[in-house]
């Protein structure tokens, strides 16, 4: 094992707008994956739809395959008319491989990354795309706490905070190809105070797209 050693990363990350856009092209016509797929459903379903990644997919895939281990959540999905199957993506079989899988907003909660990436890439056809999502840990925002003295918005459920350097660490280990790192900023509009610090966090993201609050890697085979 290497020890030591720097990461480098083998692709130049770049900034997107609208990482969901750029999602939604990979799934057009194309089998499709959803890991996670209930999360902040209560927030979507039943008024919402058109905000929910995985209706959005719907709309464009050949076909849609959502998973997740929250069962509250599958189930109110289900009462809405929406079939998510309960599975854990480390070590789920579900016997078939997709053209592209989206694991959006889902790794920094796992226990196993690792272990979830190489059960993904086995659900992945050879020419198919894994696309993660994830909160930057070098984003403006931390770094506007830990200037100012205040401690850092960490969620109980997230165990991880990545940088790009560490999905290529992975893909490195594992013997996967990272394509693409995509730079994009989320706006919160929870309060004016927090739609503010969005708006700036993105003004500084613009010039400085490491600071962006969250990154999108696009991981494929060899």
């Amino acid at each position: 094992m290497r020890v030591n050693d720097l990461v480098r990363l083998e692709v130049k990350p770049r900034r997107i707008n609208d990482p969901f856009r750029y999602i939604e092209g990979l799934a057009s016509n194309n089998d499709v994956l959803n890991v996670g797929a209930a999360g902040g459903i209560k927030g979507y379903l039943p008024d919402n739809q058109s905000a929910w990644l995985h209706h959005r997919l719907g709309a464009v895939a050949a076909s849609l395959t959502g998973v997740d281990i929250d069962q509250e959540g599958i189930d109110y999905a289900y009462k809405h008319g929406v079939e998510i199957l309960n599975a854990n993506c480390e070590d789920m079989n579900l016997g078939r491989q997709f053209d592209l899988i989206v694991l959006s907003d889902v790794i920094e909660h796992l226990n196993a990354p690792v272990n979830a990436i190489k059960n993904l890439m086995r659900h992945l056809t050879p020419q198919g795309v894994l696309c993660v999502t994830t909160p930057n840990a070098t984003s403006g925002l931390a770094f506007g706490q830990v200037l100012t003295g205040r401690s850092l918005n960490v969620y109980w459920d997230h165990v991880m905070a990545y940088c790009p350097e560490h999905i290529q660490a992975i893909c490195d280990r594992c013997g996967f190809r990272l394509s693409d790192i995509l730079f994009f900023d989320h706006i919160d509009r929870r309060t004016n105070i927090n739609t503010i610090k969005s708006y700036l966090n993105t003004t500084l993201s613009a010039i400085y797209p490491r600071l962006a609050s969250s990154f999108l890697a696009v991981i494929r085979h060899p």
